[in-house]
């Protein structure tokens, strides 16, 4: 029987084959891990292998699909109200997850769901780490809430 640590090495071995451009290896692998896990697993998990999964999809809708599925994931909910995480570990994702979500939103032609996520992963960037990937997230939310506004929505 794996144990969670061990199946979350599996799950960073595949999210590491999407930071170095396999994404059909990483694709492949995530599913199988998602048919594994998807139901049973840890949130973070679950959230992990979905906000993974996100990221190898070519259509925004599919994409849009995976992210919300990291979201209820890690909150429980695929809406866009604040909720806090399902389990604290998941604080830090939060900020992306609503990211990821307002930008799919945003590129499929919603700009009020796009802007309430994009407000909401913005409330929770306290919970981000003041590193590379903190930073990341931080400018992407900021660049999404600009480009919104720009459009006249807020």
């Amino acid at each position: 029987m794996n144990t969670p640590s061990t199946d979350m090495g599996e799950i960073m071995r595949a999210v590491a084959m999407v930071h170095g451009g396999d994404r059909d290896a990483a694709r492949r692998d995530l599913l199988r891990l998602w048919n594994e896990k998807g139901e049973y697993g840890t949130p973070l998990q679950r959230c992990t292998i979905a906000h993974f999964l996100a990221d190898t999809e070519d259509d925004a809708k599919d994409e849009l699909a995976w992210d919300l599925l990291a979201l209820e994931a890690a909150t429980g909910s695929q809406g866009d109200e604040d909720l806090d995480p399902v389990d604290p570990s998941l604080a830090g994702f939060l900020p992306s997850l609503h990211l990821n979500v307002g930008d799919a939103y945003r590129r499929l032609g919603d700009p009020a769901r796009a802007s309430r996520h994009a407000a909401v992963g913005l409330a929770r960037i306290a919970h981000l780490n003041h590193d590379g990937y903190g930073d990341m997230v931080r400018t992407g939310l900021n660049r999404l809430r600009d480009r919104l506004g720009a459009a006249g929505i807020d």
